[in-house]
């Protein structure tokens, strides 16, 4: 090309869209008038984002670049909570079995007033106290997204089931060995029943260990 014989230092639009791209900061201008492409389809022109340019709007198909993580969020589960809080009910109703082991038993068969040892006293009123403070702690773990509260509260299923049937052995039968007949049916069908009982509060309580967004931490009682 022959210099300009005129030129005074501009560079006009032909020769800056030959020379490449013009930039001015984030924005790219590319001049293209007088150009003719080299095939018959138009060639896209091509566009470099610096790397503190902002994009607005919704991204779509993002692809991580290497040795990135995508950390997808999901919402923590309410069941803990809702659990929990039922918990702390069912372990302040649990205090008030302790008042409850004062006050006289009657015969289901003739009415009259069953003497209970003092033993089956002593064990009924630790069973209340002990179960319905571990269930109140455990409870307020829950609500707080303690994975430790869940155990705490399972632990006391356990140990009220014994408790239970120690009871039974040390004669709080509640008088049904005269109803039923036999101390060893007594015992048996409590045992049945309480476990089943236990079971299902033990599954209950295990809800948000069943979930896949508990939102649990990773604390544990054992």
């Amino acid at each position: 090309m022959q210099p300009n014989p005129w030129d005074d230092g501009e560079v006009s639009i032909q020769d800056s869209a030959i020379a490449g791209d013009v930039h001015t900061g984030a924005t790219i201008h590319n001049h293209s008038h007088g150009v003719q492409p080299t095939s018959g389809a138009p060639q896209p022109a091509s566009q470099v984002i610096p790397h503190d340019s902002l994009i607005v709007g919704v991204p779509q198909n993002i692809t991580p670049h290497m040795g990135q993580q995508i950390v997808y969020l999901q919402q923590q589960s309410s069941a803990p909570k809702v659990i929990g809080i039922f918990v702390i009910i069912w372990g302040a109703i649990s205090f008030v079995g302790a008042l409850l082991s004062f006050l006289p038993v009657e015969d289901p068969m003739t009415g009259e007033e069953l003497v209970i040892p003092t033993s089956v006293i002593l064990v009924d009123v630790l069973h209340s106290v002990v179960i319905g403070s571990m269930s109140i702690l455990g409870g307020y773990w829950m609500t707080q997204y303690q994975k430790k509260g869940i155990h705490l509260v399972l632990f006391s299923l356990i140990l009220s089931y014994v408790l239970t049937l120690l009871s039974v052995l040390l004669g709080g039968d509640g008088g049904l060995g005269e109803l039923l007949g036999s101390d060893s049916a007594v015992f048996t069908l409590i045992a049945v029943t309480q476990g089943i009982c236990s079971v299902i509060c033990g599954l209950i309580v295990a809800i948000p260990l069943m979930t896949a967004s508990h939102g649990l931490d990773n604390s544990s009682l054992f």
